[in-house]
Parts: C-alpha cells; structure tokens; sequence
C-alpha cells in the first residue's frame, strides 16, 4: 500500500490537512507505468492474501503442524517488512526497472523452492527469502507511485485492484488449484505470476520521477507518533494473528473444506468494498473516532470469529473482518500526518503494517494446543482491544497539541 499520501478530500465542514503543495501533475508517470506499478505491486503482495490457504494444503499434507503455521508465516512476512523498509532507499539510487525484473525473476524460484524443502527449516528459508524479494519488488512499484500528483487516489485505486486476484486466488488454491496440482500448486501459479511480473517491470522507468523525489524534510518523533505507530503494529498483529489461522479454524470445528475458502476469499472481497467506501466517503469522518470505533469493532468481530459454533456464524464474522482490514488504512495516514506533516512517519507506515502482520501469528500460536486454534483467535482480540487504547490515548494527547498546518 501507498502509505505516504496525502490526506483524503473532504467536502466543508470535514477535517482537511494541507501539508505543503504536491508534486505537479505534469511530473506524474503516464498511465501505462501506473499500471505496470500496480501489477508488479499486486504480486509481490499477493502472498498476504493466499498465506493461509497455502499454509492449510501444507499441513493437510502433514509438511507443517498446526503450532509451526504460525511461525512460518511470520518468517515470510518479516522479511518481507523488512525488504518494504529498505527497499524504497536503494530504488531511489536509479535502475529501478533492472531491479525490479531480476528480483521477479528471483521470486519465481523461491516459490518453486516448495518442490526442494523436505524439512521445517528448509521451508521457513525459502519463504524467508521469497519474503524478501517480495518486499523488494514491493518497494520498486511503491517508490514510483509515492510521487504521485494525487497519491491518496492512487493508493485507493492500488489498494482495491490488488485485493481481487487475492480473493480469486484464495478461493481456487482449495477448491481446485490444490486437489489438481497437490500442496505445492499454490506456489507453482504465484510463480507463474512472477514471471509476469518480470516481463510487466519492463514498462517501468529507471527513476522515479517528481520534484520531490529527493525531499530531505525530517520528522520529530514525537510521543503521539509513536503510540499511533504502535497502534498500527498491534493492529496489524490482531489482523495477522486472527487470519492466518481462520482455515484451521474451520478445521477445528468440522465445517466443510471449502468454508475456509468461501471465508478467506469473501473476506478479501469485503477489503475492497471497505478501501473503495472510505475512498469515496472516508473524508466525510473525523479520523481519530473512525481508528477508535474500528478497533473495537474488529475487536468484536475476532471475539465472534473465536465463539463461532455454525458454519453462518463463522462466515459472517469473516466477511466483516475483511470490511474492516483495508478500510483503516487512509485514517491511519490521515492521523500520522496531522502529527507530523514532513510525511516521514506516514512514510514508514508500510513497513509497520508488515510487521504488525509478520508478527501476529506468531503471537497468536502461543495460544494454539494441539487442534484447538480458538485461543490464537483469542490474543489476536487482545491485541486488538490494546491497539483501541492507544488510539483513545493518542486522541487525547494530541488534542492537547496544535494542530498541524
């Protein structure tokens, strides 16, 4: 996701933040590059939407138990944090369109790298690796797009379009990509889809362009943006935490197969109607009440998720987890630039989010015995519950502090 945008618009009487004019239209890459953007940006992320039903087929198959899912998933999602976080530093030195083909190049055989790992250990080093250059190739579509004229649009737009091959994917890996292909088909097509990515990266140029590509503004960590940034870590550690572990969820409680699947990819459905509501009405709200008010209901969507008891019961609470998962996002770069308008903290709001989601599923494992997954689901609500707080506390800190101009 595009994280360091500026803030939505609003129609009067909404909160508006004005943190300096942005970049000229004229400077703005052509549609095709945009688009090229948003494909290459699409795979490297699509991991974060298939994760779980890729992790289920491995432990059906007996190659991972139900305690090591969430420690792989973790592996795989931290390094890809860490390659988002340092990835935009080395794009900007030029070559982009060189980098970001050899990476996709490279990602195609670290998903085939399922068909060489025998052990526990071997898979959590390709998925590290895989992880990695995702992050990278991430990173390359990112720095392009960030220098947008109109980034929150562009970050609405990436965000939405990126979501739909997830769903799709998430519902045919189940239903018919692994009873065809076996445990490995999931990685086999993601590796196909790389090396599409590796031809669409040609259409990218070697720079990013813009007049602020080399802005220096430096930001003040202040106490205010830390707790926000902590708040969107546990956040996405809730998200993470909860998701990973929604199919064996289904398994625990002896519903269809494919209830994991119709959740999963229902779920990824609802991200883009909850990113394309708060891009069409989300300036209409203040954003400090909107980040409260979605915790907590996220918090009592997990809790319904873990008390589920019926197949309709299960679906429902997934569904409005996927509501919710998106459609905080443009709030949360709202909140990070009313407190600090040199953009540097939204700017690192990508590489929190991945940690926060690289995270959580380990945390959650902690509550895993055996076949019993509920209370993953449990911490997950717990870290929710607290993400809320430091929200409530942040409201109230910063409302004692000028506003930003």
């Amino acid at each position: 996701m595009i994280d360091a945008a500026s803030p939505m618009s609003a129609p009067h009487g909404a909160e508006i933040l004005e943190v300096g004019p942005p970049p000229a239209p004229g400077h703005d890459p052509s549609m095709g590059v945009i688009a090229a953007c948003f494909l290459v940006g699409t795979v490297a992320l699509m991991i974060l939407g298939v994760q779980p039903v890729l992790l289920e087929a491995l432990t059906s198959a007996h190659r991972l138990s139900n305690a090591e899912v969430g420690p792989l998933a973790t592996v795989e999602d931290l390094a890809l944090a860490f390659g988002a976080a340092v990835g935009p530093a080395w794009m900007r030195r030029g070559g982009i369109r060189a980098k970001a083909v050899a990476l996709s190049l490279m990602l195609t055989g670290a998903h085939l790298g399922i068909y060489l790992a025998d052990s526990t250990l071997l898979l959590d080093m390709f998925r590290g690796v895989a992880g990695l250059l995702e992050g990278l190739t991430l990173s390359a579509a990112l720095v392009i797009l960030i220098h947008h004229s109109q980034p929150d649009r562009v970050n609405g737009a990436f965000l939405g379009l990126s979501t739909l091959p997830q769903a799709l994917m998430a519902f045919a890996v189940p239903a018919w990509i692994t009873p065809r292909l076996g445990e490995g088909g999931g990685f086999v097509v993601l590796a196909g889809l790389s090396l599409i990515s590796a031809g669409t990266a040609l259409f990218l140029p070697s720079r990013a362009g813009g007049p602020d590509a080399q802005s220096t503004a430096r930001t003040r960590w202040t106490a205010p943006i830390l707790l926000t940034l902590g708040a969107v870590a546990l956040q996405n550690a809730a998200i993470g935490g909860a998701w990973n572990y929604l199919p064996l969820l289904v398994d625990q409680h002896h519903f269809a197969p494919i209830l994991g699947g119709v959740a999963v990819a229902g779920g990824l459905v609802f991200q883009v109607a909850g990113a394309g509501a708060v891009a069409a009405w989300g300036g209409r709200f203040p954003y400090r009440p909107a980040l409260i008010a979605g915790a907590l209901c996220q918090t009592c969507v997990i809790v319904a998720l873990a008390l589920a008891g019926a197949p309709w019961l299960f679906v429902v609470p997934a569904l409005l987890f996927g509501l919710f998962w998106l459609a905080m996002s443009p709030f949360q770069v709202r909140l990070l630039i009313a407190l600090d308008p040199s953009r540097g903290a939204a700017m690192l709001l990508t590489a929190v989010t991945l940690v926060g989601l690289s995270l959580g599923p380990a945390v959650s494992a902690i509550g895993v015995h055996g076949a019993r997954v509920t209370g993953a689901l449990s911490i997950a609500a717990v870290m929710m519950a607290l993400a809320c707080a430091l929200y409530v506390i942040v409201a109230m800190v910063s409302r004692t502090r000028p506003r930003a101009a």
